[in-house]
């Protein structure tokens, strides 16, 4: 289901990552309460922060909204597939590329049509004025 999640995989592989790092208090203890307990609020940083600050990074360019979609996954054994951009990305025998051309191509194109609006903004307004 590439488009119909907001966020990609970096996410996913970030959220991973950091669950065992010991850099973000984040995952500590079971339960908030336990969390409010041990202060682990003010003792350590969230998760959080670190995905907000680079928020960009994690959308996914693909992503359209549709309300009242239902997903239904192929559960069958045939179909299970080993998850390669997490537990193959560290063998050097096997080369991934962390963005797919497409997926890049479709961000170059955003961002060129994102100029293109502000350029357009910017002649309607010397238009009017």
């Amino acid at each position: 289901f590439p488009t119909a999640f907001e966020f990609n995989e970096r996410l996913l592989l970030t959220i991973l990552d950091h669950l065992y790092s010991c850099r973000f208090g984040t995952f500590l203890y079971n339960c908030e309460s336990a969390r409010d307990q041990h202060e682990v609020r003010k003792k350590t940083v969230s998760l959080w922060s670190l995905v907000n600050s680079k928020s960009d990074t994690y959308l996914n360019p693909f992503y359209t909204p549709e309300s009242g979609r239902v997903l239904y996954p192929v559960a069958s054994m045939r179909h299970l597939e080993l998850w390669v951009t997490y537990y193959i990305r560290w063998n050097p025998r096997i080369r991934h590329q962390q963005q797919s051309p497409v997926e890049q191509r479709y961000k170059e194109l955003l961002a060129l049509r994102d100029e293109y609006l502000k350029k357009l903004e910017e002649l309607q307004r010397s238009d009017s004025s």
